[in-house]
């Protein structure tokens, strides 16, 4: 009998398909007797009771109450592992939550469903009342904020309100550092900071600070303004200090206002100063800082800070806030998930609201076939839906938003055999996330790690298919692993307040191949390169997308075995990007990519037949690019159509064909804005490009099911500014954050 590890097709849509079908029969098994099986049913409502017997008319108050219920049926029933199914139908409103809703094996087959149309929501959020608040009447304070606050300020004490305290940041953090998140109107309120809506730069830096050593940094600031500050309460410096897709708070331990000293508490990896600074080992004077939770600093409705030394939290009231006085405030402080799936099978968890957590919306650990489905995970400090391992899970068509980490993260299969997993995350909405994570938190992560080194947990066939994703901080998917088909998507806004990224970005593995990336579209990101095979990726496919305003479309970082093929570039800088890298920063002996590359064994099954090119690179110089393919480009409105930065002898063994250049007036446009208005508009012109291979560009980003009952119209979001967070305000870094790769 052959089996996976010596039945590899050659074609990767082939293989795509194969493992789909593989994890499909295998995940069978959990599912089996579905068809006859009964279904139990319960009710729950925020104003029931769990002394009820759960029935539409005396429903539970808890969820817990009603997976109990379900659990003891299910223990009723001969052989109830494979037949029993059970509903709980929650009614709408509010289920204040303190802790995450645990299911398990004993769970499998539950379907915990919402009222349709109307809102469940699962809340772990500690809400405050008016009367937590009070006016600030302490001159010593009132000394201390500006003065168009003093009269509007209010504080709460955390202690009096009920609350946990809180601790205080340590000297460096990339997260939020465990501070709560604060609501009204179910969104959030910012944190005071300043400058208030972009950046401030060094003016010069005297100290870069060294790691080893633990010796902090020191620079001199431009602005007076720090005079203000207190350093004595705790003072920290939000920025991208030395490279633009890394941020770091850092505590300020003194500052000489006589010279605008500022010196840190802590030194950072790399220290501070521009990596990219030619003409400076101390920086270019251009990289971008704020100041952030500084009483000082509230200085218009809505901002607030939080005093750790008297755990106390002021607030300049929002516009609007005496004249609602029933809006609902609460503090997102918890850290645990909302809802936690371990070793289940077939759990659907579908049409429920998850708001409130600092921790992350919904985790599946194991098991094989659950799903989120019409879910809506907004206000959480964490991710929204957390994947790892088990088979054949799915997030589909749920709304994910205002997160402080990632959308959706997806890991599982195994790498070692080419296993898949069969995850698939599918039209989904997902905007607004890393708000408190800024970078390496994008909307979908396949296999990613929660930092710029990538790789992470195993990844091995997933799906991403028709999402739409916008208005984001990074990147919009960050992927690693092998044989994942990303297809359909629309994305725009990319990198709003990073740079040096992709719309879809991968890096610095050899091994991470098979992945396909298909018929998306992915527009309005000037910061923001299409499609990123960073640091020597290598052996995927980019094939029939559409870009439009992007820094590049495709853009090959030094790696193998690359495919693009037939992708329309429109109005970006580059149309496609190569390189060789690999040879200045000498990949050929890199201790990581070579070690990564051995981990697989190359040579043996079922890696030499899945990917032949793969063990050739053993017997030549990898840190030349060997065996990339670009072909039927065409581009449109590109000032370099085509940029390779590699002499040709370091590129000889690839095959690159220019792009086709078009003028605008070949597909009927005379101006870009007219182009730009069509495709927004859904309005594709493929029959006035035949030499295009067809893109099925209707079927790109969200559609209509079962779930998704309306869709907004192709761009109706890029007319408004997004919130992502206190940084998030920049509506453009580009002159600050720039790089020369």
């Amino acid at each position: 009998m052959r089996t996976r590890k010596d039945l590899q097709p050659s074609s990767p849509a082939i293989r795509q398909l194969i493992d789909q079908l593989l994890v499909a029969l295998a995940c069978l098994t959990c599912l089996v007797g579905e068809g006859r099986a009964a279904v139990s049913e319960w009710h729950v409502a925020p104003a029931g009771d769990d002394a009820a017997d759960g029935s539409v008319d005396r429903p539970f108050a808890s969820l817990e109450r009603a997976r109990d219920a379900a659990r003891a049926a299910r223990a009723e029933v001969p052989d109830g592992a494979a037949t029993f199914k059970a509903l709980i139908q929650a009614q709408p409103g509010i289920y204040r939550r303190t802790a995450p809703l645990l299911l398990d094996e004993r769970d499998s087959g539950l379907r915990i469903v919402g009222a349709a149309g109307q809102a469940t929501r699962l809340h772990l959020g500690r809400f405050l009342r008016r009367a937590d608040f009070h006016r600030v009447t302490n001159q010593r304070v009132l000394s201390r904020v500006d003065r168009a606050a003093r009269e509007a300020l209010v504080v709460a004490d955390l202690q009096a309100a009920g609350l946990d305290p809180v601790t205080a940041w340590p000297d460096t953090f990339n997260d939020g550092g465990g501070l709560p998140d604060l609501f009204w109107h179910d969104r959030p309120l910012p944190l005071a900071r300043w400058p208030n809506d972009a950046p401030t730069t060094m003016q010069k830096v005297l100290d870069r600070g060294d790691w080893p050593s633990r010796r902090p940094g020191a620079f001199i600031a431009r602005e007076d303004r720090l005079a203000r500050w207190n350093v004595a309460d705790g003072l920290w410096l939000e920025g991208y200090w030395r490279v633009p897709w890394e941020p770091w708070a850092i505590r300020v331990k003194s500052i000489d206002v006589t010279d605008r000293t500022i010196r840190f508490a802590a030194p950072i990896f790399g220290g501070i100063g521009s990596k990219y600074a030619r003409n400076s080992a101390l920086g270019d004077g251009k990289e971008p800082w704020w100041a952030i939770n500084l009483l000082e600093e509230i200085d218009r409705p809505g901002e607030w800070c939080l005093h750790f030394p008297s755990q106390t939290l002021y607030l300049w009231p929002p516009e609007g806030w005496n004249d609602e006085p029933d809006a609902p405030v609460f503090i997102a402080q918890g850290t645990e998930p909302i809802i936690q799936v371990d070793n289940a099978a077939a759990i659907s968890i579908e049409r429920l609201s998850l708001e409130g957590s600092l921790g992350d919306g919904v985790t599946i650990e194991g098991g094989c076939g659950n799903r989120v489905a019409g879910c809506r995970l907004m206000n959480l400090g964490g991710d929204g839906v957390v994947i790892r391992g088990g088979r054949e899970h799915t997030v589909i068509s749920c709304d994910l938003h205002t997160l402080g980490g990632a959308g959706i993260r997806l890991s599982g299969g195994e790498r070692a055999t080419l296993t898949p997993c069969g995850h698939q995350a599918t039209n989904n909405h997902i905007h607004e996330v890393g708000r408190r994570q800024k970078t390496y938190a994008a909307a979908i992560h396949v296999g990613f790690a929660k930092s710029s080194g990538g790789g992470g947990e195993d990844a091995v066939g997933c799906r991403v298919t028709q999402n739409l994703m916008h208005d984001l901080p990074h990147a919009a998917v960050l992927y690693a692993g092998n044989d994942h088909l990303f297809e359909g998507n629309e994305i725009g806004r990319v990198a709003l307040t990073s740079h040096d990224v992709g719309a879809f970005y991968t890096r610095f593995d050899w091994t991470s191949q098979g992945n396909i990336i298909r018929h998306n579209f992915v527009h309005s990101s000037p910061q923001a390169n299409a499609f990123y095979l960073d640091d020597g990726d290598s052996g995927d496919t980019v094939t029939g997308n559409v870009v439009m305003g992007c820094a590049a479309g495709p853009f090959l970082g030094g790696g193998h075995h690359n495919q693009i093929r037939d992708n329309l570039i429109i109005d970006c800088e580059v149309g496609v990007h190569v390189d060789a890298r690999g040879v200045s920063r000498a990949y050929a002996t890199n201790e990581r990519l070579l070690k990564g590359f051995a981990a697989v064994h190359p040579d043996q099954l079922p890696w030499s037949r899945t990917y032949p090119g793969l063990a050739a690179l053993a017997g030549t110089d990898a840190g030349l690019p060997h065996g990339n393919l670009i072909t039927g480009t065409i581009t449109i409105g590109c000032p370099t159509p085509l940029r390779v930065k590699a002499s040709a002898e370091q590129v000889a063994d690839n095959t690159i064909s220019p792009p086709t250049v078009l003028p605008l007036t070949a597909i009927g446009f005379s101006d870009r804005a007219g182009l730009r208005r069509s495709l927004l508009g859904s309005t594709f012109w493929q029959g006035r490009l035949p030499q295009l291979a067809p893109i099925p560009f209707d079927r790109i980003g969200l559609q209509r099911d079962d779930f998704r009952e309306t869709i907004p119209a192709r761009g109706a979001w890029l007319g408004r500014q997004p919130s992502l967070s206190a940084a998030g305000r920049d509506a453009s870094m580009r002159d600050i954050l720039t790089t020369d790769r």
